[in-house]
């Protein structure tokens, strides 16, 4: 980078960010295993976990049925499935998004950016930013689609303020999840691998975000672990923001009838918020866990990239 101008390095940071969103993109097949796991857990919710969580929440409110819109109670369970399938998007996508990386590094790319006037945190940023505008525009378009179709079947009764904060968590959950993936990446130096690591995440991913089972179906230890990955806390937000009213709604309704026990019900049977360490998280919590995933996530990168770019 001696010797280069702020506009040169902005350039060549654009000129690299740019023809790695052109890579991915021409990848069909790399496109379509980036949103297999949202695909699992919409299949998984369609033939066998709506039924089942409808039923214990039509079941909770049998004696009370007349006082609320049936429409209300599918769109907590809807909402449950919409937060699931955003935050394993924002991790799977960002995934097989730096298999652009990886290939740099198999087909010695790399070699070229290292022998190159660009330095190291020029190279990373261009990898990061690339495979975060992917996930980005794959994850908003999911969460838009999701929010016009829940909003068919009933009101989820959001804000603008909660429908921002939506689509905020999703620019960190992103940005969080493509650190997170670039460290992980950075160990693979064939694609075939990174191909099959993908397709273990996809499938793991739901159990350990909550997107299959909710995490307070287990222990305390196991919750407190799962909760330190910050996908889990992205998820935990995506929960809040998007069942959050809905259910206060229902309960509300409710009234006297069992509504505060509803709602408290609900917070737990589906993990609207975290528990580490007996702690029961905020979403202030979770926001600024994220966060602080981002700033780690960011340095941890260039020291590793510095590290490997070092080769005899």
């Amino acid at each position: 980078m001696d010797g280069l101008t702020l506009s040169q390095k902005f350039n060549a940071y654009k000129g690299m960010t740019c023809r790695n969103i052109k890579v991915f993109f021409k990848d069909k097949m790399t496109v379509f295993f980036s949103i297999l796991a949202p695909l699992i857990v919409f299949l998984l919710y369609i033939l066998f976990l709506k039924e089942a969580y409808m039923s214990s929440i039509k079941g909770d409110l049998a004696s009370v049925s007349h006082l609320i819109d049936m429409n209300d109670v599918e769109n907590i369970a809807n909402g449950w499935l919409l937060s699931g399938i955003l935050a394993s998007s924002c991790i799977t996508v960002s995934l097989n998004s730096l298999s652009v990386m990886v290939d740099d590094k198999d087909r010695k790319v790399d070699y070229d950016y290292n022998s190159s006037p660009s330095n190291g945190h020029i190279v990373v940023l261009s990898y990061f930013t690339g495979a975060l505008v992917n996930t980005l525009l794959i994850t908003c378009g999911v969460l838009t689609v999701g929010l016009i179709s829940l909003s068919i079947i009933g009101s989820l009764y959001l804000t603008v303020t909660k429908v921002i904060l939506l689509y905020l968590n999703t620019i960190l959950g992103c940005a969080s999840a493509t650190l997170l993936m670039m460290i992980i990446a950075s160990f693979f130096k064939k694609t075939g691998a990174l191909g099959a690591f993908g397709g273990i995440v996809s499938a793991a991913i739901g159990f350990i975000i909550g997107a299959y089972v909710p995490l307070g179906s287990f222990s305390t230890g196991v919750q407190t672990t799962l909760a330190f990955f910050p996908g889990s806390q992205v998820a935990s937000i995506y929960r809040e923001l998007l069942m959050g009213g809905v259910t206060e709604h229902v309960a509300n309704a409710m009234g006297s009838n069992g509504g505060p026990e509803f709602l408290e019900s609900i917070k737990s049977e589906f993990s609207l918020s975290l528990t580490m360490f007996n702690y029961e998280t905020t979403e202030f919590f979770s926001f600024m866990y994220t966060l602080g995933s981002i700033i780690v996530g960011l340095i941890l990168n260039i020291v590793l990239y510095k590290k490997s770019s070092k080769r005899k």
